[in-house]
């Protein structure tokens, strides 16, 4: 079995003074290694098979010091890990439609937790991520939202604010059709904008609450402005 202690004598990493679970057996985890350091978020094994506490720790191999971050409720599987910035960013997983989102400083402290997945993460720390959805939903219309840590601020981006989307279900206005849209893949030009090609179709439900297509599948092209204070996309 994986153990925390396996993946320190696996990278050479001295062992944490701290580190009383060094060899108990891990679960659903994700490392970072690089030149800046080494992460892990990881879950102890429990009998019960259940995911409990959330154990992050990071090493500084500048300073040669280790930090921990615990949170008693779990995030399902930690899919990746990321740097931000000075940022930390755990990604889990609730569901295929659903993923926590978390931000910890350098110091491993909480920023803030987003509710979604990250789609492009810059330099700076800003992060472009899509939204969480209700799963097995007639429609899913997927938004993409841009969090910025160092106004601690998130953002809409694509659809317009203005645009009801809550938790992935949205209304086309006037109509009683409703919106099905993927986010395929988001990509930063030398401008400093992102390029985000979105697959959008209408769907209208059935007597039996299944969505049924209502039109055409559409390829957009968005191109759109990352400013925190209110980007402004167009085709």
């Amino acid at each position: 079995a994986a153990t925390f202690g396996a993946e320190l004598l696996r990278r050479s990493l001295p062992v944490p003074s701290d580190a009383a679970d060094l060899e108990q057996p891990i679960t659903s985890y994700s490392t970072l290694d690089d030149e800046r350091g080494f992460a892990i978020a990881y879950y102890g094994v429990e009998p019960d098979g259940m995911l409990l506490e959330l154990r992050v720790r990071s090493f500084d191999p500048a300073s040669r010091t280790w930090r921990k971050w615990t949170q008693p409720e779990p995030i399902g599987s930690v899919t990746r890990l990321h740097r931000a910035g000075s940022f930390l960013i755990v990604t889990g997983h609730s569901s295929p439609s659903a993923s926590p989102l978390l931000v910890l400083t350098e110091a491993l402290e909480l920023k803030r937790e987003l509710n979604g997945w990250p789609e492009l993460v810059l330099t700076d720390g800003r992060v472009l991520f899509v939204r969480s959805m209700v799963h097995f939903a007639p429609a899913h219309a997927a938004a993409l939202a841009l969090y910025d840590p160092a106004t601690d601020r998130e953002v809409a981006v694509y659809p317009h604010p203005s645009v009801a989307n809550e938790q992935g279900g949205e209304k086309v206005p006037g109509t009683d059709l409703w919106m099905d849209r993927s986010i395929d893949t988001v990509k930063l030009r030398n401008d400093g904008t992102i390029e985000v090609s979105v697959i959008e179709r209408r769907v209208r439900l059935d007597r039996d609450q299944r969505g049924v297509p209502a039109g055409s599948e559409e390829r957009r092209t968005i191109v759109c402005t990352i400013d925190i204070a209110q980007p402004v996309c167009r085709r």
